[in-house]
């Protein structure tokens, strides 16, 4: 066991409430002693649970250390636009003694990644490393249960989606619940020692878009309209808009080297779901 009891949560959006309401699960039956959750001061973040929700005040380090008092474990799930305020959350946390902060990664490898959305994450590592506080990384894939919407082209239920390349790249993907399940088993669970400065590889399914969409073709007996997108559209997209987060994205999935191993088995009785489980059928 590490030790760990107390944890707080920076940010409770899409994947900050999923993960408070598994550490509030684990906190019914003993696992956790303490679970925090930061929010922006002009929040109306509601926590159901019992969780301590305290608003603070980002750029101010002493608020933030005041929220963090007494706290083992910081969980950051800051969204996208805003990964560089990890840093100072990881001043503060430091400077409050808390043993443990926790990247908001939570989707594919980026370490050493040089430029993009994957560029930011990796700075953050890097910015965190140099403090010297110890840190876990969770790399958890593309989110099985929060991709399939038409701001990513990919609203299976409309009939219509988009990927880039030729959609035969199998990519890892787990979904939000899954991925809180095991983040908060594997902080609990793993002696200290073996969670500092470490990353975990979590997949819960191993899939390409086209064998997706034959899936829900199989379960449904609808037929998809697959656009695939060639990379050099996607580079010219790219060169027009560097900010065009799903052509990055997609350029990045047509792109990914097949994942090699897994840290599935430090949770034996984990049993991810299927991307095809959870994706809506209509």
């Amino acid at each position: 066991m590490s030790g760990y009891k107390t944890f707080a949560v920076a940010g409770a959006g899409n994947t900050g409430s999923v993960i408070v309401r598994q550490l509030l699960e684990d906190k019914s039956v003993g696992a956790i002693n303490k679970v925090v959750v930061l929010t922006r001061q002009e929040s109306k973040t509601i926590i159901e649970g019992d969780a301590k929700v305290i608003p603070v005040d980002y750029s101010d380090k002493q608020s933030i250390k005041d929220a963090l008092d007494g706290v083992d474990v910081v969980i950051c799930t800051i969204a996208n636009p805003a990964l560089g305020m990890q840093v100072g959350i990881a001043q503060a946390a430091k400077e409050a003694g808390v043993k443990l902060f926790v990247p908001s990664e939570f989707g594919g490898i980026s370490t050493e990644e040089p430029e993009g959305l994957f560029g930011q994450k990796a700075v953050v590592q890097n910015q965190v490393k140099a403090l010297g506080l110890p840190y876990t990384l969770f790399y958890t894939g593309i989110y099985s249960d929060f991709t399939w919407n038409q701001f990513l082209n990919l609203d299976i239920t409309s009939g219509k989606v988009s990927v880039g390349g030729d959609g035969n790249t199998r990519l890892p993907f787990t979904s939000r619940a899954d991925a809180a399940r095991y983040v908060s088993y594997v902080l609990t669970h793993l002696p200290a020692d073996q969670l500092e400065n470490r990353a975990f590889k979590l997949f819960g399914d191993n899939k390409s878009f086209n064998e997706i969409f034959q899936a829900y073709e199989a379960t449904t007996g609808k037929k998809l309209e697959v656009t695939y997108i060639p990379l050099s559209e996607l580079d010219a997209r790219l060169a027009a808009n560097p900010c065009d987060v799903v052509s990055y994205l997609h350029k990045l999935w047509a792109t990914m080297s097949p994942t090699q191993g897994s840290d599935n088995y430090l949770y034996p009785d984990w049993n991810p779901s299927r991307v095809i489980d959870n994706i809506p059928i209509v």
